[in-house]
């Protein structure tokens, strides 16, 4: 029997229309804030699956929908945070990450996905994910403490 060999891709949803491009006094610690908004409830995981595969169709054409139809799953999304991980196969793991970028909408609201690491393990993308969620937290604490508004 042959092992199944994946990637894991990580990825992150933002929201660009939720910038205050008017307001030029907005530090980058607000506009960072205001580009991780949370996703609606009605995308999940399942959701998630299906807009990658159909947009590998669209990308790609049938060829691309045949190779990773049956190996492509995202095995953790969460709408607090905007993030999710997704499994495919190894050779293919090129082309989900292409079509993961070329995504420009989702649920007809203007978002840009990007693919933050790529892995061989579920394990090591979860412990990026929290450590990346560990020191955005940190940095906008100390962006608060530093906010001379604020006083």
């Amino acid at each position: 029997m042959v092992r199944l060999k994946t990637r894991y891709l990580l990825f992150e949803i933002l929201y660009p229309d939720e910038l205050d491009e008017g307001n030029l006094s907005a530090s980058k610690a607000q506009n960072k804030v205001n580009l991780r908004q949370p996703t609606e409830n009605k995308v999940d995981g399942r959701f998630m699956t299906r807009l990658i595969r159909d947009a590998v169709l669209e990308q790609f054409g049938e060829y691309g929908a045949g190779v990773v139809a049956s190996t492509i799953a995202v095995k953790y999304f969460s709408q607090r945070t905007s993030t999710g991980i997704v499994r495919v196969t190894r050779p293919h793991f090129r082309m989900i990450w292409s079509t993961l970028s070329d995504i420009r909408e989702l649920n007809g609201r203007n978002c840009i996905i990007t693919v933050k690491k790529v892995s061989g393990t579920i394990k090591k993308c979860e412990l990026y994910a929290i450590s990346r969620n560990r020191s955005a937290i940190d940095e906008l604490e100390l962006n608060l403490n530093d906010d001379p508004e604020r006083e």
